[in-house]
Parts: C-alpha cells; structure tokens; sequence
C-alpha cells in the first residue's frame, strides 16, 4: 500500500484536519480574547454607570469565557484523539 500512495495520502489528510482544527481554536480563543478586552474596556471607560453597565455586560463576559474555554477544549480533545 505504500507504493501506491495510499498511506502517505492519509498522512496528509490528517495533518489537513489538524491545521483546521488548530486554526479554528484559535479563531475562537482570539474571539473571546477580544470580546473580554471589549467588554472590559466600555466598562473602564463608563465608570459613572458602572453599576448598571455590569448587568448588562454580564452576557458577553460569559461568552468571551466560553469561547476561550471551548478553544482550549476544542484543541485539548483533538490532541488526544491523535495520540
């Protein structure tokens, strides 16, 4: 099968998926990163109205959290599935 290219065409499909897979988590981790900066920055800048700001903000620090930690699971998981 080696002559024929069969296991080397494998080889690279994999290390196809892999990049994807990478790539993907770290989409989602810059994503979160940037929507945690954002969120936390339109709080700095509003101080006055922080109070009420936080209730509203609470939504998309919990998604900032949960696309970082969906990167992370994202990657962690297809690492040990290659293993």
């Amino acid at each position: 099968m080696l002559e024929k290219g069969f296991i080397k065409h494998q080889q690279a499909e994999k290390s196809k998926q892999h990049r994807i897979v990478l790539l993907f988590s770290t989409i989602l981790l810059y994503l979160g990163v940037a929507v945690l900066i954002v969120a936390f920055a339109y709080l700095l800048f509003n101080q006055s109205r922080m109070d009420s700001l936080i209730g509203i903000l609470f939504p998309f620090l919990l998604a900032g959290l949960g696309l970082i930690l969906v990167s992370q699971l994202i990657k962690r998981a297809y690492t040990k599935l290659r293993r």
